[in-house]
């Protein structure tokens, strides 16, 4: 009785989150100059124009290679954090934690509100650098909490051996730890990545009419417009978030990051 009760709320909760997605998606292929659902005709006119447009493709283009040095930077400085954060104490550490995935837990509107007021207050002016900067801070924890997570598979005895055998630290990382936490890393590449090209808040605040970001460039227009145009950049988005997602389950495996499932290396 129990097991159906949790398929059946399990299949809710997966309806309401998959039909929204669906509903775009199918209506990013309607034929008529209107958005409606269900769509009159189907058609890829609508993609055709997002690929086709300079200020779309872009705004695409633009989307990418951020999300691409968001994914890059925080992937390092947050390998970095874990390795730092491993090293001190528990009591330090459970602190430095909390100030590191701080982030989280705050608005992100929030956040690009107050880097906003920051960079004005330095004479800084929006640019790909302000947005980069700003979607950094929110992608960098993903990445601190997967390597932290991945060093409890550690056995610290295999590092120790290194050292005793006369590795210094740099070989130890190299040859020992990052091949044992290499899926947290990509992980959290992937994660960065997916975080870059979700947010709207923080690149609404640290864009200018110069950089414009996917999300900015489809917000503003859904503003303003009813056509199927808005849903095939959204639909865009969600295909390379997917594509994303897809990739981390090849290499990696869901069920490692959401902690169902333990990996062997």
């Amino acid at each position: 009785m129990m097991n159906r009760v949790l398929t059946v709320y399990v299949a809710i909760v997966s309806g309401l989150m998959i039909f929204p997605i669906a509903i775009v998606i199918v209506a990013s292929l309607n034929s008529a100059a209107y958005l409606s659902f269900p769509p009159s005709g189907f058609s890829l006119t609508w993609y055709q124009q997002v690929m086709s447009d300079p200020i779309w493709s872009d705004a695409l283009w633009l989307t990418l290679k951020i999300g691409v040095a968001v994914a890059s930077l925080s992937t390092v400085l947050g390998v970095a954090a874990a390795l730092g954060l491993r090293a001190v104490d528990n009591t330090l550490s459970g602190v430095l934690q909390t100030f590191f995935l701080s982030p989280l837990m705050l608005p992100t509107v929030l956040i690009g509100l107050a880097l906003m007021q920051f960079y004005q207050s330095l004479g800084i002016k929006a640019s790909v650098l302000t947005v980069t900067l700003g979607q950094l801070l929110i992608a960098c924890p993903y990445v601190i909490r997967l390597v932290l997570a991945s060093f409890n598979g550690i056995d610290p005895r295999l590092e120790r051996a290194a050292s005793i055998l006369g590795a210094n630290p740099v070989r130890v990382f190299w040859h020992v730890t990052f091949p044992l936490i290499r899926h947290a890393v990509l992980a959290g590449f992937l994660f960065s990545f997916i975080v870059s090209l979700d947010d709207v808040n923080i690149a609404l605040f640290l864009s200018d009419t110069h950089t414009t970001p996917l999300p900015v460039q489809l917000f503003s227009y859904i503003e303003q417009n009813a056509d199927s145009l808005g849903a095939a950049a959204a639909s865009l988005l969600v295909l390379l978030a997917c594509l994303a997602v897809f990739i981390c389950d090849r290499i990696v495996g869901i069920e490692w990051l959401f902690g169902a499932k333990q990996r062997s290396s």
